[in-house]
């Protein structure tokens, strides 16, 4: 028996004699190949049984970002590429905004109309010069000299203030609007 013991193993070796360094590598790709895609698997697996369909979130659709050309800063709103238009300053938040937006947006739909601009007194670089009504300065040409209270409505000719209005009253009379309201008096 313990020469057929041998007679095994000297076919074992002989085998194992015969595989060229080449067919080795070749077994050792097989055996790596065949491990990545066994833990890929197991993986995969894991997290299809323990992470179920909750990630999937449909709510969440793509817009396209658009630039909005009638809105402007206080900081840029003296350097318009127009000769003179005018520059509507109020809070969005305020409980008329919706008034004073519809009045201009119907005075920019008219044929003759000036360009207007929008500037939310809301946004961070704009706190700064929303005042208050009690502290505003009519009398301002400047950067340097704005102060805005809840409304203000600024015609501006060649980079500088001409016209300076805080109510909605003289809005009306400055951009020639007449409201169903006021037509009614």
């Amino acid at each position: 028996m313990a020469e057929k013991n041998k007679d095994v193993k000297v076919k074992k070796q002989k085998e194992i004699k015969y595989r060229s360094e080449e067919q080795q590598e070749v077994i050792r790709f097989i055996i790596i190949l065949v491990s990545i895609f066994a833990v890929v698997g197991i993986v995969y697996g894991v997290t299809k049984i323990f992470i179920k369909d909750e990630v999937k979130n449909t709510d969440d659709d793509i817009v396209a970002g658009t630039v909005n050309y009638d809105i402007v800063s206080v900081g840029t709103m003296f350097n318009r590429s127009e000769e003179e238009y005018y520059v509507a300053l109020y809070k969005k938040s305020e409980k008329d905004a919706i008034l004073y937006s519809s009045i201009i947006n119907k005075y920019a739909n008219e044929e003759k109309s000036l360009k207007v601009y929008f500037c939310d007194l809301e946004n961070k670089f704009n706190e700064e010069y929303y005042v208050g009504n009690e502290n505003s300065n009519p009398k301002a040409k400047t950067i340097a000299d704005v102060k805005f209270g809840d409304f203000t409505l600024v015609k501006i000719s060649k980079g500088k203030i001409v016209k300076y209005v805080e109510n909605i009253e003289d809005m009306k009379k400055e951009l020639n609007i007449n409201t169903e309201k006021d037509n009614n008096k």
